[in-house]
């Protein structure tokens, strides 16, 4: 309804040549030389910390690369990093210290939960939001505020459908889903891969789902691997994804076991263990090490020689998303004009992607298939994620086939 009533505001406003009120953005500094203040929103002391880190330090380099870059319409841009706490209350408090800094937009992380509780009061601080790596498609529909720089869950699916479709040429799957931990992502990417399996005139033979508090059963295993599926997506994340993808191994299935983003993460990989073989496997991520692109080395160098480590999927995402809001918000005074430049991001390679943004806060972006492969150390095997595809998320349309 919020929408709705935005959309009618601005038609009115196309007619009587004036910006409604409520598509206006927060006041930049009266005095020219005054810094652009952009709130970093993250879960800090929540149950995501380690994550939130990560993004902090992207956004870190992004604010030194902006302001070095000339900033914001001549003006620096001061990062203010504030911990929502992962919760209701932290989240309200966070962003009531925002308005109160005088932040003109923000970036928003890190879960689909935790995005939520910030995207919901969007329109009303008139504050756009950033989200780097919160893939709910739910998210951009809340607001008009609302814009990203990652995949959606629908998107990730389609190309990982089309993927066990067009080129590896299977048919029937199968979908394992956990409704424990973070169900609603889990939930989610299942209905997700389904719409995007059916799309593609393959099958999905069964969906399991995994209760809360409860593990795989043997029961559930045997009725799984008795409709004899060429591949299956374990909607899971952490150390869940890893104990579910132990057991279906373990019980014999020897296909295609597929899963979203969030497997390209060390929790999830440490999990497995040394005794799992990991077989034929696929799943999608925002961001490869083996990227070539100018830009990537660039930005990689420059985090290394800051921060003493190499930048992962959080990191590079995060100063990829800041860098696209210090576009959009150049001489922006309205949601009008921030869009436009928005939507001036064509054919942009970032550091994580390259990426063109669309209407309604989509995105047409990069999207990197990758495998778990292992390494020898010490006489034992360990697991890690490798590149194994890359496809814009546009081009999949390209390999179907209309008779």
């Amino acid at each position: 309804m919020k929408k709705i009533l935005l959309l009618l505001a601005a038609v009115a406003g196309i007619f009587t040549g004036c910006v409604p009120p409520e598509l206006t953005l927060r006041h930049f500094p009266e005095n020219p030389s005054a810094p652009l203040t952009v709130a970093a929103l993250l879960p800090l002391t929540g149950e995501n910390r380690i994550y939130a880190e990560q993004m902090l330090e992207g956004l870190l380099a992004a604010e030194s690369r902006i302001n070095n870059q000339n900033g914001i319409n001549g003006r620096r841009v001061k990062l203010l990093a504030i911990d929502t706490k992962g919760s209701a209350s932290g989240s309200s408090e966070a962003l009531q210290k925002a308005a109160s800094a005088g932040a003109v937009a923000a970036i928003a992380g890190y879960g689909h939960r935790e995005v939520e509780m910030l995207t919901a009061h969007a329109a009303k601080l008139q504050m756009p939001m950033v989200l780097p790596v919160a893939t709910g498609d739910s998210l951009t529909e809340i607001s008009p505020f609302i814009y990203r720089s990652c995949f959606s869950d629908s998107q990730q699916m389609e190309v990982l459908a089309s993927y066990l479709f067009h080129w590896r040429q299977l048919t029937r799957g199968a979908i394992i889903t956990d409704s424990g931990n973070n169900a609603e992502y889990s939930l989610n990417i299942a209905r997700h891969f389904t719409q995007a399996v059916k799309n593609n005139d393959c099958t999905i033979a069964v969906n399991c789902v995994i209760p809360q508090g409860s593990g795989l059963t043997g029961r559930q295993l045997a009725n799984l691997l008795a409709h004899d599926p060429q591949f299956i997506l374990i909607a899971a994340s952490g150390r869940r994804a890893a104990e579910i993808f132990g057991k279906v191994r373990e019980g014999g299935f020897s296909g295609v076991l597929c899963g979203p983003e969030s497997w390209d993460d060390q929790e999830f990989l440490s999990a497995l263990g040394k005794s799992v073989i990991p077989g034929d496997t696929v799943f999608t991520a925002f961001f490869s090490e083996e990227n070539n692109s100018r830009e990537f080395k660039r930005f990689r160098n420059e985090f290394r020689r800051r921060f003493y480590h190499q930048p992962g999927a959080c990191e590079t995402q995060s100063y990829d998303a800041l860098c696209f809001l210090a576009i959009a918000l150049n001489e922006a005074e309205d949601l009008f004009k921030f869009d436009r430049n928005w939507r001036s991001i064509r054919n942009h390679a970032g550091a994580g992607a390259t990426y063109t943004m669309l209407p309604k806060g989509g995105i047409d972006r990069t999207v990197y298939l990758k495998n778990i492969g292992t390494r020898e150390q010490n006489g034992k095997s360990y697991p890690y994620a490798r590149l194994s595809k890359q496809l814009q998320y546009s081009k999949i349309k390209d390999y179907r086939i209309i008779e």
